[in-house]
């Protein structure tokens, strides 16, 4: 078909992209002082970015097969990244100017070089191979499973000798809550606040656990946390919102409509939450 023709001018404008740091002033400028060589900063801020996800998707709260998949690829990769933070430790701060490699005329030949090889090759094998066949899904390594667990139980071990680790308990916690194992997730919360008790994160993170489970004690437990959280901090976003939904699931559709619409004005303007509260509050209103 005569379309793949402009294929090698795609790659290449893409490629221009790719290799533009070797063609600019600053294409070999090191990272921010402290930031370059540190592996922890590149996985603190894939770790940030997957509890976004995750909490986008408990937001969203559908039951769309699709999203119990992404979900489940999330929590596993959200595991592996604590798991590898546990065994960092930080990387001494780099000094201003350190690494600073300057660009030659050979770098930009070599950037030229590389750009139109990979172009003109890609082009070649697609042209060669044709147009390829669907790709099929990935399978999970069997021994994948088996090494995230020994680590999060190693991990389990050392903390149990280091109580006052809370940053190392917070990434078991999570570990636990990846793993879908809610009662080791909610005991090692309550560690948390044992040593903390004004731990906002370890608060939450317990409440929701419990507020999921079947047990009516667990539940009301979680609601006298959070309705004691509400008497300090009124405007308190996500304790409106745990509590607006146990009042939905539990029958009391005035309380629900009245803490969500608490919640509604101190969400951010043009905020996804916002939908999906306007969403929750038409859901409970239906007769």
């Amino acid at each position: 078909m005569s379309w793949i023709w402009i294929l090698p001018l795609i790659l290449l404008i893409a490629l221009i992209g790719v290799f533009h740091p070797l063609f600019t002033r600053r294409g070999h400028a090191p990272l921010p002082v402290g930031v370059e060589g540190d592996p922890r900063e590149a996985l603190l801020s894939r770790r940030d970015a997957v509890l976004v996800q995750l909490k986008e998707l408990d937001l969203e709260g559908s039951d769309d097969p699709q999203q119990g998949s992404t979900r489940a690829e999330l929590e596993r990769e959200l595991v592996a990244i604590l798991t590898r933070l546990d065994g960092l430790t930080a990387t001494p701060a780099v000094k201003a100017g350190d690494g600073v490699i300057k660009k030659s005329p050979l770098d930009m030949a070599m950037g030229a070089a590389g750009m139109l090889s990979v172009a003109f090759l890609a082009s070649l094998l697609y042209l060669w191979l044709g147009t390829p066949q669907p790709i099929a899904p990935a399978t999970e390594h069997p021994a994948a499973s088996a090494d995230i667990l020994r680590m999060v139980e190693q991990a389990a071990q050392r903390l149990r000798s280091n109580p006052d680790d809370i940053a190392g308990w917070q990434r078991l916690a999570r570990s636990y809550v990846a793993l879908n194992r809610s009662t080791e997730a909610m005991d090692a919360y309550r560690h948390i606040l044992s040593r903390q008790p004004e731990d906002e994160d370890a608060l939450l993170a317990l409440s929701e656990l419990q507020l999921q489970s079947p047990d009516p004690a667990m539940q009301a437990e979680a609601e006298n946390r959070l309705e004691a959280l509400l008497v300090r901090h009124p405007d308190h976003p996500d304790a409106l919102w745990f509590l607006g939904l146990q009042a939905a699931r539990t029958g009391q559709k005035s309380k629900a409509l009245t803490l969500l619409n608490r919640l509604k004005p101190l969400l951010p303007a043009g905020s996804p939450a916002i939908l999906t509260v306007d969403q929750a509050i038409a859901q409970i209103g239906k007769p």
